[in-house]
């Protein structure tokens, strides 16, 4: 066995070892904190994290007759899970088994499950009536964008307690500049980006590309959320079987077949590192997960940061991903004492901490975290005027941001297994699309 596996067992076992610590049958609780009559909040989540170890000491030293469970699926038998995936399919079979049959936790991490099929089962309680009850609870003090749904109707059944803000950023002002190309990113298409990179190709050479190092798969991803309403719609109908979803397909493969975006970099098969996918690409694909990382972006005269373009040129804005987010189950006893605890994780005092992952939901928490940044840049800048139109702008960007279209993974499982096989030529894009709608309808109906 290769150093490489050694280490990703030794990381999966301490893992494992943090996550069945904190695990708990949610329809009974904690038997030792029912003995010393604290209410358990059982909370379901895919891997334990430092994050969150942090929050619930401090939410139990704040509330001692509270207790939060962490729930995981993962367990001693799962060692490989972490670091392969699989752990993601079982979590989201566990979790969904459990809340269809009453039995699931109090609250549940959302970020890999099916949001649709667990609002049409009535299974999360609507956090919109819960802030609506609680004259505590100040909205004004967030992102307004978090409490956008995408659901049809009034619904909020998920709310992040962290943002990443998705992005672009062209690696080459300069070359841009020498073309004689401006990129206006509240309508650019992903055609404008393939025009842009032949134009730039035409003058520097095959060897930059438009991305470097992204597989096909990983840009599906980013096409699927961008339409993912044409081909799943809200009422759990499909619709791949669609020119315009072959059309997707094809766009995707043209742009590897003529050289645009390339899987590997260089003569690298397997890994890619930041540094060379950045030196061959044109553009790269980024999640700032820092209010430092995106603020350093914007004072960087060697880089720009895009809106991501879309199919259509439809403006649909800043958008963000949460790596935290979760929702309320609907059934819960302890359905108050969940929501205390989720409004504890968005609490400034939570959002303006240095274990927070990712960049804060809360407005004055983020504000503080853009200032700490501008400091520790001013000893590169000088002109302070322009850094503090930067943190304004950043704020800005943020503010404006809504959220990317929440996929369902095991659809998006479904179309990237067939569309495997339309990029490597062994099926047409109409064999791929009739495969993909007749295997969705089926889960769609389960």
């Amino acid at each position: 066995m290769n150093n490489k596996w050694i280490l990703l067992l030794v990381i999966a076992i301490l893992s494992l070892t943090a996550c069945t610590s904190n695990s708990a049958d949610p329809a009974t609780g904690s038997p030792a904190a029912e003995a010393e009559g604290k209410k358990t909040v059982v909370v379901s989540v895919m891997n334990v994290t430092p994050f969150l170890e942090t929050v619930v000491q401090k939410y139990e030293e704040l509330h001692p007759d509270i207790h939060i469970e962490l729930k995981t699926t993962a367990s001693e038998e799962d060692l490989f899970s972490i670091v392969s995936g699989l752990g993601t399919e079982k979590y989201i079979q566990t979790v969904l088994t459990e809340v269809m049959s009453g039995k699931g936790s109090d609250l549940i991490e959302m970020k890999m499950l099916p949001e649709d099929k667990f609002v049409d089962k009535k299974v999360l309680a609507n956090l919109n009536e819960l802030m609506e009850n609680d004259s505590s609870f100040d909205k004004n003090q967030y992102f307004q964008n978090i409490f956008q749904s995408q659901q049809e109707g009034q619904g909020l059944y998920t709310m992040p307690v962290n943002l990443m803000l998705d992005m672009i950023t062209g690696n080459y002002p300069e070359l841009l500049k020498k073309a004689n190309i401006t990129i206006d990113d509240k309508t650019w298409t992903w055609d404008q980006l393939k025009d842009i990179s032949k134009k730039v190709q035409s003058l520097e050479g095959k060897d930059l590309h438009a991305f470097a190092g992204i597989p096909p798969e990983m840009l599906l991803s980013l096409f699927l959320e961008d339409s993912y309403r044409e081909f799943v719609l809200s009422n759990q109908q499909a619709n791949f079987d669609s020119d315009a979803f072959r059309t997707l397909l094809q766009n995707i493969k043209a742009m590897y077949d003529e050289g645009l975006i390339t899987e590997s970099s260089g003569d690298q098969k397997e890994s890619v590192s930041s540094a060379d996918k950045i030196k061959e690409s044109l553009f790269t694909y980024t999640l700032s997960n820092r209010a430092e990382t995106l603020l350093t972006n914007l004072v960087d005269s060697n880089s720009q940061i895009f809106q991501r373009p879309t199919m259509n040129g439809e403006n649909q804005g800043w958008r963000y991903k949460s790596s935290n987010s979760f929702g309320i189950n609907s059934k819960s006893e302890v359905q108050k004492e969940a929501w205390e605890f989720m409004k504890f994780m968005m609490s400034e005092e939570v959002q303006s901490s240095d274990y927070l992952m990712g960049i804060p939901v809360h407005k004055d928490a983020n504000k503080k975290m853009l200032q700490e940044a501008a400091e520790k840049l001013k000893a590169n800048i000088s002109d302070e005027k322009f850094l503090d139109e930067r943190v304004e702008y950043a704020g800005n960007v943020l503010e404006a941001a809504h959220p990317s279209f929440s996929i369902d993974k095991k659809i998006e499982s479904i179309v990237k297994e067939e569309f495997d096989s339309y990029m490597n030529g062994q099926k047409s894009v109409e064999e791929v699309s009739k495969l993909i709608q007749n295997r969705v309808m089926t889960y769609l109906n389960e």
